[in-house]
C-alpha cells in the first residue's frame, strides 16, 4: 500500500511550535478516508499513528490505545469511517479541518491560554438557540414555556461566534425551536467557514435544496429528532412526521452530508428503543452518531408520568451499550454516559463542559437548568464579551459543585439530584428564564418525585455495583 508512504515525513512538517500544516493534515486524512473503503485495518493503523504525532502532549493516549484494542477485535464503530468516505469532500474536510483540528488540537491550546489571561473557564463547546420559533408542537418540549417569538439578533449571533473563536471554541451546538426557520442562519454558517456546527432540528424543513446547501457549506451536522419509529415519533411530534423525517434522512444521504439522531427516551417510547429495528433503521439511513436526552419534566406540560423509572434507565442504558458494541452507529446517554466526562457538564466546566444561550439572550448553564444571571445582549450593550457571562456566582457556583455525586451514572443535578439544583438557586438567586421552572426548586410534585427518583436510582445502582463507589455528596451550602 505504498501510497500511504505520504505520512512517512509527518514529524518532520512541524513548525516551530510543534503545530502541523493544517492543510496538509486535512488532505492527508481525508486521502486515507478514501482509501478506508479498500483498506479499512491498514488505514486504520495509519490513522492511529498519525493521531499520536498530533498528541504531542499524550492527553489522548489512552483513547488511541483503546482505538487500537477495537480494531483487533474488529469494532462495528471502527467501520464509520468507511461511511464517512463516502460524504461529499466539504463535509469530510470541514469535519477533519474545524472539528479535529480546530475544536479538539489546535483549540484546546487556545482555550487554555485564553483562560490563564482572561481568568475564565475552558468549556468545549455550547448550546446556542437563536429562535424559538418552531413549526411543531411537540409533547414535552422542553424548551415549550419559552416565549415563542423570541429571536437572537443575527449581529448577536455572529459576535458570539466571533467571541467563541477568540476563545478557543470551535463546536457549536444550535438548538431552538427550529433553527431552519431562522432567516439568515446559513449565511453565518458560510462566514463562520472554520467552525464545525452540530444544529438539532425536527428535519421537516429539509429539502432536497437545503440538503445540498448543508453539503456545500460542509461545516453543518444535522442532528433530527425522531421518538423511534412511525408510532412514537407521529404520536411526540405530529402525524406525518415521521414519514418527513425518513425523507429528510434520504435527502442528507443523496447529498453528502454528514448526520445524526436524537431521541428523548421516555414512558411512551421505552419499549422501542430497546428493539434492534430502530437502530437498524437508522443505520440504513445513513445516521452515523446520535444522542439520547432523558425527559426531564420541564417546558411544556412537564408530567412525571412521561420519565422513564430508575430501573427502565439503567435497562436502557445496558441496552445502548450493545447496540455500541454490535453497529456502525455511535449513540451517546446525556445521562447514563456522565462516566464517560466525569459528571456534569454544566456552567462552562473546564475540559468538556458547556453552557447554552437562549433565543433571549439568557446564559444558562445547561439546555435543561432554566436560570440565568447574564443576558449577553445586556452584556454586548455594555460593550462586553461572551467570556463574560461565565464567571457569574451561579456558574461558579456549579463548578464548585461538581461533580454533585461518586457516581458519575448520576450527574445531572436536575433529575439526579434535585437537592443541589434547590440549594445552588437559593444560593445565588439566578432568575427563571421560562414560566414553571420553579416547580424544580419549590414544594411541588415534581420535587417530591425527583426525589424519590434519585433515591431510587442511587439505591439500584449500588446494588447493582454500577458506578463508583457511594460517597457523600457534596452540599452546596
Amino acid at each position: 500500500m505504498k501510497d500511504l508512504n505520504i505520512f512517512r515525513g509527518l514529524k518532520k512538517h512541524k513548525d516551530d511550535k510543534g503545530n502541523l500544516e493544517q492543510r496538509f493534515v486535512t488532505e492527508g486524512v481525508d486521502f486515507l478516508l478514501k482509501l478506508s473503503t479498500r483498506f479499512p485495518n491498514k488505514v486504520w493503523n495509519k490513522l492511529l499513528k498519525l493521531g499520536e504525532a498530533l498528541d504531542t502532549t499524550g492527553e489522548f493516549r489512552s483513547a488511541i490505545t483503546a482505538m487500537r484494542e477495537g480494531l483487533k477485535m474488529n469494532h462495528p464503530l471502527l467501520k464509520i469511517p468507511i461511511f464517512v468516505a463516502k460524504k461529499s469532500p466539504n463535509c469530510r474536510k470541514k469535519l477533519i479541518k474545524n472539528f479535529f483540528l480546530n475544536a479538539v488540537l489546535k483549540g484546546r491550546k487556545k482555550r487554555i491560554e485564553f483562560a490563564k489571561v482572561h481568568n475564565t473557564p475552558e468549556p468545549f463547546f455550547f448550546v446556542i438557540s437563536p429562535t424559538m420559533k418552531c413549526n411543531l408542537h411537540c409533547i414535552g418540549c422542553y424548551a415549550g414555556n419559552y416565549p415563542h417569538l423570541a429571536e437572537l439578533p443575527l449581529e448577536v449571533i455572529d459576535k458570539v461566534f466571533t467571541d467563541a473563536k477568540e476563545m478557543g471554541i470551535y463546536f457549536i451546538t444550535v438548538s431552538g425551536g427550529e433553527p431552519f426557520m431562522k432567516k439568515g442562519l446559513t449565511d453565518l454558517f458560510a462566514k463562520h467557514d472554520d467552525i464545525m456546527f452540530q444544529v438539532y432540528t425536527n428535519g421537516t424543513l429539509i429539502d432536497m435544496d437545503l440538503a445540498k446547501k448543508l453539503a456545500d457549506l460542509g461545516n453543518v451536522a444535522p442532528v433530527i429528532a425522531l421518538e423511534g419509529l412511525e408510532e412514537e415519533t407521529d404520536y411526540r411530534r405530529g402525524k406525518g412526521v415521521f414519514k418527513k423525517i425518513s425523507k429528510a434522512f434520504d435527502n442528507l444521504n443523496k447529498a453528502g452530508v454528514i448526520y445524526g439522531f436524537s431521541t428523548v427516551p421516555a414512558s411512551y417510547n421505552y419499549s422501542t428503543l430497546l428493539k434492534e429495528d430502530f437502530y437498524k433503521f437508522l443505520v440504513d439511513k445513513g445516521v452515523l452518531f446520535g444522542w439520547l436526552f432523558q425527559y426531564i419534566p420541564i417546558g411544556r406540560e412537564p408530567d412525571i408520568k412521561l420519565m422513564l423509572t430508575p430501573e427502565q434507565r439503567v435497562t436502557l442504558y445496558e441496552k445502548t451499550q450493545e447496540i455500541r458494541n454490535k453497529y456502525p452507529l455511535f449513540v451517546s446517554d446525556f445521562w447514563n454516559d456522565g462516566d464517560f466526562v466525569n459528571g456534569c457538564l454544566a456552567g462552562a466546566r473546564s475540559g468538556g463542559g458547556y453552557f447554552h444561550i437562549n433565543s433571549k439572550g439568557d446564559v444558562e448553564p445547561c439546555v435543561f437548568v432554566h436560570f440565568a444571571q447574564d443576558n449577553i445582549i445586556d452584556i454586548y450593550n455594555r460593550g462586553g464579551h461572551l467570556w463574560d457571562a461565565l464567571n457569574s456566582s451561579f456558574f461558579k457556583a456549579i463548578r464548585a459543585g461538581q461533580p454533585w455525586g461518586e457516581k458519575h451514572q448520576m450527574p445531572c443535578m436536575v433529575i439526579d439530584h434535585p437537592h443541589c439544583l434547590r440549594n445552588l438557586v437559593r444560593k445565588t438567586h439566578p432568575k427563571p428564564t421560562e414560566e414553571g421552572v420553579e416547580l424544580l426548586i419549590q414544594d411541588s410534585p415534581i420535587s417530591k418525585h425527583l426525589d424519590r427518583y434519585s433515591a431510587k436510582l442511587d439505591s439500584l445502582l449500588e446494588e447493582k455495583g454500577t458506578g463508583r463507589l457511594k460517597k457523600e455528596e457534596k452540599e452546596v451550602a
